[in-house]
């Protein structure tokens, strides 16, 4: 039967049923298992953001290295066209010599 209105006076309040501290005993689990499952997504966001900062420093490294390469590279191809401009002008100096070695 359901009461309704206030408590009789002098009735004796009844105990929790079983089921009912069973439901909050389960409730307490469930809290328990999300604060773990919590933590445990927080190490792991820690650990893929610590995984990602080391990436970004191993990319930046390797970025630096194939620069670098990449500069030795150009380096070389300039010294040779250089090379091949200074032999055009040595040349064109010869030959202006010669011509004025001629002259005199």
């Amino acid at each position: 039967m359901v009461q309704l209105g206030k408590a009789v006076k002098g009735k004796a309040p009844t105990a929790p049923s079983r089921r009912a501290i069973i439901r909050v005993r389960m409730q307490d689990q469930t809290l328990e298992d999300l604060d773990k499952e919590g933590q445990m997504m927080r190490i792991r966001r820690d650990n893929l953001k610590n995984a990602m900062v080391e990436e970004q420093k191993l990319a930046h490294l390797n970025r630096m290295k194939i620069l670098t390469h990449w500069r030795k590279v150009l380096r070389l191809a300039k010294t040779e066209q250089l090379k091949k401009v200074i032999q055009i002008y040595q040349q064109n100096h010869d030959r202006e010599v010669d011509a004025k070695d001629a002259i005199l």
